[in-house]
């Protein structure tokens, strides 16, 4: 019985990892998203014609803004034209979301933690 509780909190353990790494992935994606949104601002807000846009790795190329509509990709390869009013608020619905998944991911976590408590109680118990 001992072991059989040994790999099932191993199992555990994994999944705990994993779920860490989801959360890894969660705030990375909140951080690019906010950025994303701060970026929007500046173009917003800003009468300049010019700005530097980042083409990959940390390459920038002027691009001069001949209007401030935006092709948005909405999933499954499909482009649309949105202003930056709309794209901000589907930028904050992803934001949405992804806090929803956090707390989620949270939630596991914690019963995750308190059934290899009870676990881990029961073997040293069961070992005196």
């Amino acid at each position: 019985m001992d072991q059989e509780q040994i790999q099932l909190i191993q199992i555990m353990e994994q999944e705990v990892n994993h779920l860490n790494e989801q959360l890894r992935l969660i705030d990375q994606n909140v951080v690019e998203l906010k950025g994303l949104i701060e970026s929007l601002n500046e173009i917003e807000g800003k009468d300049a014609q010019e700005i530097l846009v980042n083409i990959g790795k940390k390459i920038y190329l002027p691009v001069t803004i001949q209007n401030k509509e935006l092709i948005v990709d909405i999933g499954k390869n499909s482009l649309v034209k949105k202003n930056i009013p709309d794209t901000k608020r589907l930028i904050e619905e992803q934001l949405g979301k992804l806090s929803e998944g956090k707390r989620q991911v949270f939630e596991r976590l914690e019963d995750l933690h308190k059934e290899m408590e009870r676990m881990i109680a029961e073997i040293e118990k069961s070992a005196k």
